[in-house]
């Protein structure tokens, strides 16, 4: 979803934690404590090594430093990273949440599990729920107090339309406009709804299977024109671009070897 504040290259603001309880205070392979007495008792959260969060955080300053330094060339072919033309240019449920984008993107992976086997994962998204896949180092740099899961957590496997998730402790949520489970989930409000946020977002998640047991990861942002295009906030929005893609290509990457791998 700029460096000092990488929530906002999603949304502009940034899930509510489920029964009040925040993940990021869980250690290394730690197990979570009992919940609560209806029924979320004895969750196993499994968070990513030591050594993957090093690893992991190295690529993401590495990529980092290299997209932010080539973007006035290599966003001709990184904004659309992974993505076939069909994705580009069909009709995505959460489209007419920006009906006039200034910017629309579609980057994808292909998944060699089905669908049910990723679902799990991409529901599980946010802040003090199963995290958000990337490049951890990178996130708390930017004052994300985020612990990444590597395991499904039961309690987060419900989601509605009108749920908030949040990307960032300090910003509001940003609300599920559009959810089919099994298929896709869409942040965004109606067209019609008016924002405070400048520029007017959508950001979905597809799961569009190929196969019994293949699907296509798709994720795809439409942003409309600022209202009020200060120099600020074109500078802001024209870092947000590359920061983006570095973090979601490594969040789609994330999802997939989780769900690949079996992981539960």
């Amino acid at each position: 979803m700029a460096i000092p504040n990488l929530a906002r290259t999603r949304f502009g603001h940034g899930c509510v934690a489920a029964r009040g309880e925040s993940y990021s205070r869980a250690t290394e392979h730690d197990a979570d404590r009992d919940l609560d007495a209806d029924g979320y008792l004895g969750l196993t959260m499994t968070h990513r090594s030591h050594l993957r969060f090093l690893l992991e955080g190295i690529e993401g300053i590495v990529a980092l430093l290299l997209v932010l330094g080539t973007w006035p060339v290599s966003k001709r072919w990184l904004r659309n990273w992974g993505s076939t033309v069909a994705e580009r240019e069909r009709a995505w449920p959460g489209d007419e949440f920006v009906a006039s984008p200034h910017e629309t993107y579609t980057r994808a992976v292909h998944v060699a599990a089905p669908a049910k086997d990723i679902w799990p994962w991409v529901v599980q998204f946010g802040l003090d729920r199963g995290g958000f896949y990337s490049y951890e180092l990178l996130e708390r740099v930017g004052g994300i107090p985020v612990k990444n899961v590597e395991s499904v957590i039961a309690a987060f496997q419900t989601l509605d339309v009108g749920d908030e998730i949040k990307l960032h402790p300090k910003a509001p949520g940003i609300p599920v406009g559009a959810l089919e489970p099994g298929r896709h989930i869409c942040f965004g409000q109606p067209d019609h709804v008016p924002v405070a946020v400048d520029p007017r977002r959508s950001w979905s998640i597809y799961l569009e299977p190929e196969s019994s047991e293949a699907c296509r990861l798709v994720l795809r942002g439409r942003i409309e024109s600022l209202r009020e295009p200060t120099m600020l906030k074109q500078v802001g929005l024209g870092l947000e671009q590359p920061i983006d893609f570095v973090m979601e290509q490594r969040m789609l990457r994330t999802i997939r070897r989780l769900a690949e791998s079996g992981a539960s």
